[in-house]
């Protein structure tokens, strides 16, 4: 079963190491304003979950509280990270419909 959280832990690094340089592809396209600040805000939670994901193989060690609580600060900041994609779809989505009017 210990093999198995290791595997997901590593399928997590290696995605999320891909999400990151998604990210920073993003940001030299959209520098400055209110869409350059969003895409850094996200690319800070993206490094956030990488740590938090690379701490994962010290799990095994930690007290139980601990991990309930360093999981529960990943949710949160899972929940915040969704809000605020979701605010920015949202955004962009009634722009486009603006300008296309629909």
């Amino acid at each position: 079963m210990l093999i198995g959280f290791y595997v997901i832990i590593a399928a997590a690094v290696v995605t999320m190491l891909f999400a990151l340089g998604l990210a920073f592809r993003l940001r030299r396209v959209a520098r400055g304003g209110k869409v350059g600040r969003v895409v850094n805000l996200l690319t800070v939670f993206i490094a956030l979950f990488l740590t938090s994901y690379l701490c994962g193989p010290i799990f095994p060690r930690l007290s139980a509280a601990a991990v309930s609580l360093f999981t529960a600060l990943v949710f949160l900041a899972g929940a915040v990270f969704v809000v605020i994609v979701l605010r920015v779809l949202d955004s962009l989505v009634r722009q486009v419909f603006d300008e296309l009017k629909l």
